[in-house]
């Protein structure tokens, strides 16, 4: 009630004119400087791209969600987080946009340690299993090679990661094996992917 007229200046607005809040971190915050930066272009599109429908209520939502190596149960988004996706009529978290989860076979900590943990792999080794919404699989792309929307624009990615987040030689087999190694160039374009194309 306390936020600014929604048909004020539409930079960085959603369809229905409201301003997007950006959190970032340490060299993160690089990244929103430069995005903000260009939406403020005249040129830039004003509003948001992803065909999920909107949830009356819920103008503020969360326009994509990326999380690298989860270290949960393959059925965690039936399990335990079911609000994510709801089904029906039901109201559900703020999330409009896609859940994308990279996962990789060299990643021991939710491989290894999970399958003997939790008698399964987790969601970072072998992505995602059962879930409420259709998922759609992929693999990381390297930054020469744009993603298309139709590869994104889905409710929930599995990103197979295991060419690029392998960890060295030596970590390969450490406790953790490649569980940290997601700081690529491949990365980023994945997050600035989904960026560029949620507009």
């Amino acid at each position: 009630m306390q936020r600014p007229d929604p048909t004020a200046p539409p930079v960085l607005a959603n369809r229905n004119g409201q301003y997007l809040h950006l959190v970032g971190h340490s060299f993160g915050g690089r990244f929103l400087c430069e995005a903000v930066q260009w939406a403020a272009r005249p040129d830039a599109p004003r509003v948001l791209g992803w065909s999920a429908r909107a949830t009356p209520g819920r103008p503020f939502s969360v326009d994509s969600m990326v999380i690298f190596q989860m270290a949960a149960p393959r059925d965690a988004f039936d399990r335990l987080f079911p609000s994510l996706f709801p089904s029906g009529a039901k109201s559900g978290a703020p999330l409009r946009g896609p859940l994308v989860l990279t996962h990789s076979r060299w990643d021991r900590a939710t491989g290894f340690w999970h399958l003997r943990a939790e008698g399964s792999a987790g969601i970072g080794h072998s992505g995602a299993g059962a879930a409420p919404v259709p998922q759609f699989h992929t693999r990381l792309l390297p930054v020469h090679e744009p993603y298309r929307l139709s590869t994104l624009d889905h409710r929930l990615v599995n990103v197979d990661a295991s060419v690029r987040f392998r960890g060295s030689a030596r970590t390969r087999l450490a406790p953790a094996g490649a569980h940290s190694d997601f700081d690529h160039p491949e990365s980023a374009h994945l997050l600035l992917s989904l960026a560029a194309l949620s507009r």
